[in-house]
């Protein structure tokens, strides 16, 4: 249980950030429900159903996480910290950033997030099947899926090869002490060793946080386009920060 008073007194004591094992995907699916729980598009679209169900919202980002671990382009991140009253490090942070690329691997080969002995060790763990998602509306858990023809022709000519941010999520208790800024960081020296751009699509209320953080160009929302799914969602705004 986290608690907010040390978390606002010690917001970056032993706050650590590293790949994720197999072992921090659900506390870092949890971490997502407490930031997005509100939220027009995670929380009023994908999950209507979250006030009644309120403990199987983290399902859709298990679920994704799951899948993440075994794409060799997909990195996933925690920041996790040490509190006194915590036998274990608490994941309290969690970023995902994808190296998409002009020419894409054949995304069937672990993720260099995971050790070997973690990946052997996963597999059973990683392809048990969840529970069905009783806070959501069945018919918009791939909404962000169906956006793709509307928005891929963004990531086009310079800007196919990037370091795209696909997820970004702080507990709610620990927000505004630098560590998402942090987990931004990861990506953009990632990009800069690559010679390439990297980018991400704002939610609602977040263009102010990712320009500090760097991208500087805007290129359209993710919401545009006849008969896009996410047509009349607030936010979505496409950014980039060209080659690094």
């Amino acid at each position: 249980m986290i608690n907010a008073s040390v978390a606002m007194q010690h917001p970056h004591d032993n706050m650590v950030i590293r790949p994720a094992q197999r072992s921090d995907l659900t506390p870092a699916a949890k971490v997502c429900a407490k930031a997005f729980f509100d939220t027009e598009l995670f929380g009023e679209v994908i999950h209507p159903y979250r006030h009644q169900y309120p403990d199987d919202m983290h399902l859709y980002w298990l679920k994704n996480f799951r899948s993440g671990l075994k794409r060799r382009d997909n990195h996933i991140l925690v920041a996790t910290v040490s509190e006194p009253e915590e036998s274990q490090p608490t994941v309290v942070g969690v970023a995902q950033w994808i190296r998409r690329r002009a020419q894409p691997y054949i995304q069937d080969q672990p993720s260099s997030s995971a050790s070997s002995s973690e990946q052997n060790g996963a597999a059973e763990e990683l392809d048990e099947e969840l529970p069905p998602n009783r806070a959501a509306d069945p018919a918009k858990l791939d909404v962000l899926q169906r956006v793709g023809p509307f928005v891929d022709h963004k990531w086009s000519g310079k800007r196919a090869e990037t370091w795209y941010l696909g997820l970004l999520a702080i507990h709610p208790d620990y927000q505004g002490h630098g560590i998402g800024k942090r987990l931004v960081a990861w990506g953009f020296d990632r990009a800069k060793a690559d010679a390439v751009c990297v980018s991400v699509i704002s939610a609602l209320g977040k263009d102010g946080f990712y320009r500090g953080c760097g991208f500087d160009v805007d290129v359209g929302y993710a919401t545009e386009g006849e008969g896009n799914p996410l047509s009349g969602v607030p936010g979505g705004l496409i950014m980039f920060r060209d080659q690094m």
